[in-house]
């Protein structure tokens, strides 16, 4: 998984270009014609962010501060039994994105807040460059799910049980932060990680509902993994002198496997699958007051 490689350097792009200092709001809501599901795909360049879910209509509700002259790209469709949103942040060659600027009440910056409704299953694909927000999925039926973040600080969380299962779960960030909070609200069949130079963490609390193979790969950042102690952990890890691990309370049955004293005797089990260049993974448990 390349995503958070490809947003660096959109990232560092976005800081040579100059903003105004007037802003002007783009509110629209999408209401429901016999969709079945949304597509939801955000590729945010540099902004504020807010995302979560509602009850009930509207199907998806926007809300954008943005530089006068710089909207967002907008565009919805509906095709067959999808609504296919897209919202992507302008690009000028010549001004850069909507977010820099010294005016009168000197720096600017983009404000995105989408709120998505929890009537219709969806497949959300985010992509975030530069700023700093939240993302609270809990409660929305997610069938795929793809977030990457660039030079952000983003903290993504699943506060209540998802219904259904997602069929894949990716997770990416670059040079800036990621936590990720209550993991296990979410059925999954797969989730891969992938962090590059920054900081993140995972937090599996929740309500617990099936096995879980994680992939994670770390670069040159750290990830800190964290675990209600009820459940059984395996991890596999390949060692080298470039990177560190702290596997509390695991033991080591062969030269790369680390098993928790409970693996088959919890109520279930988490793999993870982990490579590291020259980063560090360290793993903390949660007491049972620590789950949601």
């Amino acid at each position: 998984m390349k995503t958070h490689w490809i947003l660096i350097p959109l990232c560092l792009g976005l800081l040579a270009g100059g903003a105004r200092a007037e802003q002007v709001r783009l509110r629209k809501d999408f209401t429901a014609a016999g969709e079945k599901r949304l597509v939801i795909n955000l590729e945010v360049g540099a902004a504020t962010m807010k995302l979560g879910s509602h009850a009930g209509a509207p199907l998806v509700r926007v809300d954008i501060l943005h530089g006068a002259g710089m909207a967002p790209q907008l565009n919805y469709k509906r095709t067959g039994a999808d609504g296919r949103l897209t919202i992507t942040s302008k690009q000028d060659d010549s001004k850069g994105f909507s977010i820099l600027g010294s005016g009168k009440k000197g720096l600017v910056k983009d404000a995105w807040t989408v709120s998505i409704s929890r009537d219709l299953p969806c497949v959300l694909d985010v992509g975030f460059g530069l700023g700093s927000g939240t993302a609270d999925f809990g409660g929305l039926t997610i069938e795929e799910l793809t977030f990457a973040t660039g030079l952000s600080e983003v903290e993504l969380s699943f506060s209540s049980p998802c219904p259904g299962t997602a069929r894949k779960v990716e997770l990416a960030t670059g040079l800036g932060s990621m936590e990720v909070k209550g993991l296990s609200n979410l059925r999954m069949n797969a989730l891969t990680f992938a962090g590059g130079m920054g900081s993140a963490m995972l937090d599996f609390s929740g309500k617990y509902r099936q096995n879980l193979n994680v992939v994670l790969d770390v670069g040159m950042g750290s990830l800190s993994l964290r675990v209600p102690e009820a459940l059984g952990v395996k991890i596999r890890h390949d060692d080298n002198f470039l990177s560190s691990h702290e596997f509390d309370r695991l033991e080591r049955s062969s030269n790369n496997t680390w098993f928790s004293s409970n693996w088959r005797e919890g109520p279930g089990n988490l793999s993870f699958e982990l490579s590291v260049g020259m980063g560090s993974v360290d793993l903390e448990w949660l007491s049972e007051k620590g789950r949601k």
